[in-house]
């Protein structure tokens, strides 16, 4: 926390109220300033955890004290009084440090629990030295054989140096080669049917297509999502024969704060009965989906089954992993499935990010055509910034698993009143959180927003970026964003790829794409439980949120802060304006790949597009 040493920490984080804390801190930064950190200081640490252990706290009670105290002003009579997570964190590391075995990794289990899953893991922001990386990659080391000693792994932190990866294939079309049509002819109809569980690829597609591809086309989109979400994207089903179908009414029971899985297992159902129910959908919609030119599938993939008994072509567009929402004892058989639906020349299967098309790449052996997500009905609106939003930085987190970054930024400005000022929630925005029409617009008049990702594929980022909104980021996003479905290790059935890719010397498997990297495509554990940090950080390169342009990342909350307070409105403005340069060009790209997409569908033949990939 170098770029932050002349700010003074929040007592939550620095501890400097508690004399035991305040001493302790003196030993952990002589052994720091010796190089001999996280060895020691032994006896010190040890006297920590035993005072710890001793008042009969464990580590909920903490972290649950931390929470709270997090959340007080310092300018209360009544201060929450806490255990110093931060600093139990850094003794819990240096009695790891000289374990090992199963000793050691209960150690790192305790400092990990501490951390929350990242939820606490503002260490680079205290004079504290333990980082959650190192405590990670030890944690999750294999056990030494026979008991034996065993060495510490170090993490250092770089930069994420994104891939020079095109955020839209190159295609071409040998179809161009034959005679065009004339002038003057009638463009061509393209009717599209829509459904699926999450609309947000659907009401991208949907917008596209409808108001995007020009006069060479008549589309009609016929909307029929059953999304909790529909709404916001234009695409809810007016059909009920749609709903009766699929919308298993427990899904639709929406909490307070739902989220994308919300009524993941009444999903699963839906798919365990696919068979049953695309044969009913066919019966029930064959006179009047006659017409239609192709059926779009997105969220998830597994529901292009339902319409298998059509025989007419499929588009599937993804921001998942094809075995999102799929029981696991039908996965070997949808993936064989999939490959058959994505190499059927009237079919045409496109992966939203590249990240997603290495993971494609690694479940199926099928290297996709990348298109990426726009954001298209947001960039409509401009950064502007106005009123009193125009002072503020809008904080853009996810409130159930992130909840503390927000209020740990209002400590630093309550510490430090030097620093950037005002700072607001995304859920504290009343046209937001009232879903009003006009909320885009209000996002938009902020003077810059502050994203602390919870995934790789991040749409709230993607919105944002789109109207022109200066981002910041944290440069170690990697440690946070790889904690949903896409990284979910269950959802990747690394088994599965291995036994079809046993078979990847056989030279009949000329379909088949090599692996090329040193890591399956995810990092965390089973369940999102941990995070392999070292995989984690090789996988952020794949990610929009490193492949973006003219972004901005900081190191700390002080550093974040700093950056805000000496950024002037003509860098900002610099920056925005390169955004919506980045924006319209690729929407430029995306709206003439979609073209090609549609002509060849039109014409049957989809191999007749050439993707460089």
């Amino acid at each position: 926390m170098s770029s932050a040493l002349a700010w003074i920490i929040p007592e939550v984080l620095s501890c400097n109220s508690s004399w035991e804390f305040r001493e302790y801190q003196l030993y952990v930064q002589d052994s720091v300033e010796h190089g001999l950190f996280p060895e020691e200081p032994l006896e010190a640490s040890s006297a920590v955890i035993g005072s710890w252990l001793g008042k009969g706290l464990n580590v909920q009670a903490t972290f649950d004290r931390f929470a709270e105290a997090v959340k007080v002003p310092t300018s209360s009579d009544s201060p929450a009084e806490h255990d110093c997570l931060p600093g139990i964190v850094t003794a819990l590391t240096v009695l790891a440090r000289r374990s090992s075995g199963r000793e050691r990794r209960q150690l790192l289990a305790m400092a990990e629990g501490l951390l929350f899953f990242g939820s606490t893991d503002v260490l680079s922001s205290s004079p504290w030295p333990a980082r959650r990386a190192e405590i990670l990659a030890n944690l999750l080391r294999p056990l030494p054989p026979d008991g034996g000693e065993e060495s510490w792994t170090g993490f250092e932190h770089v930069p994420v140096m994104p891939v020079l990866l095109p955020f839209v294939s190159e295609v071409y079309s040998l179809a161009a080669l034959a005679p065009k049509l004339p002038a003057g002819a009638e463009p061509r109809r393209f009717r599209l049917w829509l459904t699926d569980q999450h609309s947000v690829s659907s009401g991208e597609i949907a917008e596209i297509f409808s108001k995007r591809l020009g006069g060479d086309f008549a589309v009609r989109v016929e909307r029929q999502s059953v999304s909790l979400y529909c709404r916001y994207h234009g695409v809810c089903f007016t059909d009920g024969r749609v709903g009766r179908l699929l919308r298993h009414p427990r899904i639709y029971e929406i909490r307070p704060g739902a989220g994308f899985l919300d009524g993941f297992e009444q999903v699963e159902r839906v798919s365990r009965d696919m068979g049953k129910l695309s044969r009913e959908f066919h019966h029930l919609f064959q006179s009047r989906l006659r017409t239609v030119s192709a059926f779009l599938c997105t969220i998830p993939s597994y529901w292009c089954l339902l319409y298998k008994h059509f025989r007419k072509p499929i588009l599937g567009v993804m921001d998942q992993p094809i075995f999102l929402f799929v029981p696991p004892a039908l996965r070997p058989q949808w993936l064989l499935q999939f490959r058959e639906l994505a190499q059927d020349s009237r079919n045409l299967f496109v992966c939203h990010t590249a990240f997603l098309q290495e993971q494609v790449a690694w479940q199926t052996g099928l290297r996709l055509p990348v298109a990426r997500y726009l954001a298209v009905k947001t960039d409509r609106w401009r950064w502007r910034p106005g009123g009193e939003a125009a002072r503020a930085a809008l904080v853009v987190t996810q409130p159930t698993t992130r909840p503390y970054f927000l209020p740990l930024l209002r400590r630093f400005q309550e510490a430090n009143p030097g620093l950037f000022s005002e700072l607001v929630g995304l859920e504290e925005v009343p046209s937001w959180r009232e879903g009003r029409s006009d909320r885009y617009k209000r996002l938009a008049e902020h003077r810059a927003a502050i994203i602390f990702p919870y995934d790789v594929h991040f749409v709230k980022l993607l919105e944002l970026y789109s109207m022109g909104i200066p981002i910041f980021l944290p440069s170690d996003f990697y440690m946070w964003a790889f904690t949903w479905t896409i990284s979910d290790s269950s959802v990747m059935e690394d088994d599965l790829a291995a036994s079809f890719r046993a078979k990847e010397g056989d030279p009949e498997r000329t379909d088949w794409e090599p692996w090329r990297h040193p890591y399956p495509p995810h990092c965390a554990t089973v369940g999102l439980r941990h995070l392999h940090p070292k995989r984690c950080a090789y996988w952020a390169s794949f990610s929009d949120l490193a492949r973006l342009p003219h972004m901005e990342y900081f190191d700390s909350l002080p550093d974040l802060l700093m950056k805000l307070r000496d950024v002037d409105d003509e860098e900002l403005q610099r920056r925005s304006w390169a955004m919506r340069s980045f924006q319209a060009r690729t929407t430029r790209e995306v709206v003439s790949f979609w073209r090609l997409a549609v002509t060849s569908i039109l014409d049957g033949d989809t191999s007749r597009l050439v993707f460089v990939l």
